[in-house]
């Protein structure tokens, strides 16, 4: 029992200062070709939270599986989920099935199909955004795609190819190319 606890103490601080040393976005590239990785930790049902300097839950980070390559630095996610909170709700939650976290921590790209959901409140209904390939900059709360994207709201819709999206309150998204949509006056 002593050493479930201090195994998860370990990986909260490992998990605080991961988050905290966050400095400016690096691409995350194929690990090195002809050249094996070395997996020098790995965790199963991680789980990180960062505060703002008020002590309040700001971002969480949950992956059912962790894997960390030595030479890379980059980090591999399992069903990574990302949320971002606004008055200890969360308004923001991202999913996909796979990605990556660069050396510094300051990129995650999340691969595969990523699904994006506001939780919507009194002047804003929920809004769902399915896309795939998405860049995601914590630091900057702020996301982009060049992939194709789907947005549904009640019964509008806007489908376009490419996304940039300011994550912050009060948020913004910009639809890149061959945007359309269909919207029901209330």
């Amino acid at each position: 029992m002593r050493i479930r606890l201090l195994l998860v103490a370990l990986l909260t601080l490992l998990g605080i200062t991961w988050w905290a040393s966050r400095p400016n976005p690096v691409i995350i590239g194929a690990e090195t070709a002809g050249r094996a990785q070395i997996q020098d930790y790995f965790v199963y049902q991680l789980e990180l939270r960062q505060f703002d300097e008020q002590g309040r839950l700001s971002h969480s980070l949950q992956a059912q599986q962790l894997r960390h390559y030595l030479e890379s630095g980059i980090t591999r996610l399992e069903q990574p989920e990302y949320m971002l909170y606004a008055d200890k709700q969360p308004s923001l939650r991202i999913n996909a099935a796979k990605g990556a976290l660069s050396r510094d921590q300051s990129l995650l790209q999340l691969q595969g199909e990523t699904i994006l959901h506001w939780e919507g409140d009194e002047t804003q209904p929920p809004m769902r955004i399915l896309t795939s390939d998405l860049d995601v900059q914590p630091q900057r709360e702020y996301a982009e795609t060049a992939a194709a994207v789907t947005v549904t709201s009640a019964e509008n819709w806007i489908e376009s190819v490419g996304m940039q999206a300011w994550l912050k309150s009060p948020g913004r998204i910009r639809f890149l190319a061959q945007t359309r949509a269909h919207y029901v006056a209330q």
